[in-house]
């Protein structure tokens, strides 16, 4: 028996050995073997079922883990919030916070227990658990969808929440451009057109929250995605348990004005005084609905033009070859009302206009063909490679099937995906850039300093620049009297303090400033000698110093964490140097520019806005229009920016009046009150004290 095994076995590989060699002796290695023909993809199974209420279910099976991922979509025509912009974020965040039969922390504390995770959103509801606690969370997750009671008190605690971001939104390029871009595409009563304020977060109430649940929280709008440990037969008993008496409603639809599309090249500007960098896009809306046939082929040409990463044209243009930006890129995106085209980062300041006109003039390549079979065979590589590592994870395979469910895509649609993206030819791709690119009528987008801003108006196609506030309102200049020079505006302020001659006097200055940041309390002292450039800073919390910054004798000594360095390089100490505490007294023979911009509003009062420069560093300055004084101050370091509104001017010892209050929002942190608990000049400190 054996030996008969053995010869078998040896017959068989000396079969295979001898249709190796006569298939090797056959293959012409001078060329590369081509392409089969591209498979139809086995992306998982799926069953679908729909309740009597017009709730729809898709079971992903994946008996794998015994864990169980259930979700509900809900389908929500986007609707206009308006003066009550932020509705529906606010009650996805409020729903899951409070039942007729758990408080949120009873709700919190069970769904831990459990190990599980339980999350609500505006179109939105599910939860994650271990297949044996599936019932008790479906328990939880139909308590929460039956009988939500939208507690004040936690709204208003969301409420808070959202106030501190738009604080820190302020001061954002990424929060300025979305504003500034949905004010400009899309016209009053779009759905797209909200902006959220703190006005509208003021205006949204309990009753706001409790409308939305019985307008959209219906299951003939929603699909019941289950992903996990669970068969056909189980979900069916499952959903019709807790879900199958859940009553319909009206499905509520709106209409939507037609956006804004650009007529030639349309400047959009918003000012963030002292940016080193511009955060730039362009951009126009597209006619691009998720069930288009054009989307395969438009997102390789968008690859090819921008959204390829280091291969793409933009990046290699404006990063590799230019040196304007660390990375640019582009997106194409569909909608069921609106979708966009577009492309941008964050880029050099001086390079804002070059940025834009590379970027166009690799658009016009587009549309002059500029790319080749080696292109489109790349990124058709590239985009399969994604598509089949995604099938890894039943959750794209859910998704994939939600998708089908939602668009009313054909059931094959993600199953021929390859042998499409395989089909695709440089035909197609110049097809869907003639019919979606369009250099010669694009709106440009920019955040930046507004030195970039003349440079920029030579491309508007009017020549007149939008400019938009940072929460997309319109900026409203006024004219600055015949008779008001910066000279004027700056004497004006030095007479409110106290006078030219007091501040001339100033010899030495040490401050206290007391704030509350993230829960701590932070106290800052500075001391200044400007005649010997002389300055010292430290940083205490709960009266413990924490950081000590000291300039003397043309050094930089910081000492932090029980760790300390010294800088000695020129430029840095410096910069450091320019320590003055009221620099309008100084002029062009210390080296200090200003110049006068205009009027602008601050706390809703005129103030003339002034431009102070010196070695190239940018700071600006606001000056009430009736008192002199100064109201406002926004200033850069390190490509940060930070802005401060000064108040509480009160008379100190020396005879100055000094603002004891200032708001001041910093980057990643917000807005912080900060309190002057100390103010003194000339009161004899020497270097050595310092």
């Amino acid at each position: 028996m054996y030996n008969d095994m053995k010869k078998i076995l040896t017959l068989t590989m000396a079969a295979a050995l001898l249709s190796l060699f006569q298939l090797s002796a056959q293959i012409d290695r001078s060329k590369a073997p081509e392409a089969g023909p591209a498979p139809v993809v086995e992306f998982g199974d799926f069953e679908k079922f729909t309740l009597d209420n017009g709730l729809r279910v898709i079971l992903v099976e994946d008996h794998d883990r015994p864990v169980v991922n259930f979700n509900i979509n809900f389908i929500v025509d986007p609707f206009v919030e308006g003066e009550k912009a932020g509705e529906s974020s606010f009650f996805g965040d409020l729903w899951g916070r409070g039942t007729v039969n758990r408080t949120a922390d009873q709700l919190n504390n069970e769904v831990d227990f459990l190990g599980a995770t339980f999350r609500t959103g505006s179109r939105s509801l599910g939860f994650m658990t271990l297949t044996k606690y599936t019932d008790k969370m479906m328990d939880v997750l139909t308590d929460v969808l039956y009988n939500p009671t939208f507690p004040q008190e936690e709204l208003d605690k969301i409420k808070d929440q959202a106030l501190g971001v738009l604080q820190m939104s302020r001061t954002s390029p990424g929060a300025i451009m979305d504003n500034i871009m949905t004010a400009t595409v899309y016209p009053e009563g779009h759905a797209y057109s909200d902006i959220m304020t703190e006005a509208t977060v003021e205006a949204i109430t309990v009753d706001d929250c409790r409308e939305y649940y019985e307008n959209y929280i219906i299951p003939n709008s929603a699909v019941v995605i289950i992903v996990g440990d669970m068969n056909l037969k189980e979900a069916k008993n499952l959903c019709e348990k807790y879900l199958g008496k859940w009553e319909k409603g009206e499905i509520i639809t709106h209409e939507d004005p037609a956006v804004n599309y650009p007529e030639g090249i349309q400047v959009v500007f918003s000012p963030k005084d002292g940016a080193v960098q511009s955060t730039i896009e362009m951009m126009s809306p597209i006619t691009l609905t998720p069930d288009s046939e054009d989307r395969m082929a438009l997102s390789i040409a968008n690859a090819i033009y921008g959204g390829g990463g280091f291969d793409a044209k933009l990046f290699r243009n404006l990063r590799e070859t230019h040196g304007y930006t660390y990375g640019v890129y582009s997106s194409v995106s569909s909608d069921e009302i609106s979708g966009k085209f577009s492309a941008g980062g964050d880029v050099n300041g001086n390079a804002t206009d070059s940025s834009f006109v590379q970027m166009r003039f690799e658009l016009q390549n587009m549309m002059d063909g500029d790319y080749t079979e080696q292109d489109l065979e790349k990124f058709k590589t590239m985009y399969a490679g994604d598509f089949s590592r995604s099938l890894e994870s039943s959750s794209t395979i859910a998704s994939f099937a939600y998708t089908i469910e939602r668009y009313g895509l054909p059931d094959d649609y993600y199953a021929t995906y390859l042998q499409r993206l395989d089909a695709l030819t440089l035909d197609d791709i110049r097809a869907v850039v003639a019919k979606y690119f369009d250099p010669d009528n694009m709106y440009w987008f920019c955040v930046g300093d507004p030195s970039v801003l003349p440079a920029l108006a030579a491309y508007d196609s009017d020549g007149v620049v939008v400019e938009l506030d940072f929460e997309g309102k319109p900026i409203e200049r006024k004219e600055v009297s015949a008779d008001v020079t910066v000279e004027s505006v700056l004497e004006n302020y030095l007479n409110a303090i106290g006078g030219r001659a007091l501040v001339e006097g100033i010899t030495d200055m040490t401050e206290v400033v007391e704030m509350s940041m993230m829960g701590m309390s932070i106290s800052t002292e500075t001391k200044r000698i400007p005649a010997q450039k002389a300055f010292s800073m430290t940083q205490s919390m709960g009266g413990t110093p924490v950081s000590t910054i000291v300039l003397r004798d043309g050094k930089i000594k910081v000492s932090a964490g029980g760790m300390e360095q010294e800088i000695t390089d020129p430029a840095q100490v410096e910069a450091m140097s320019d320590i003055y505490p009221i620099p309008e007294v100084l002029g062009p023979e210390q080296g200090y520019v200003f110049t006068l911009e205009g009027i602008e509003s601050v706390e809703g009062r005129d103030a003339y806005k002034v431009r102070q420069e010196k070695s190239g560093i940018a700071a600006y300055h606001y000056y009430d229009v009736a008192t002199g004084l100064k109201v406002k101050s926004v200033v850069s370091a390190q490509g940060q920016t930070t802005e401060a509104v000064l108040a509480d001017y009160q008379k100190t010892a020396y005879g100055i009046l000094y603002p004891m209050t200032q708001k001041v929002t910093m980057p990643q942190v917000g807005l912080v009150e900060a309190k002057v608990t100390k103010v003194e000049f000339n009161t004899g400190i020497t270097p050595d004290q310092l």
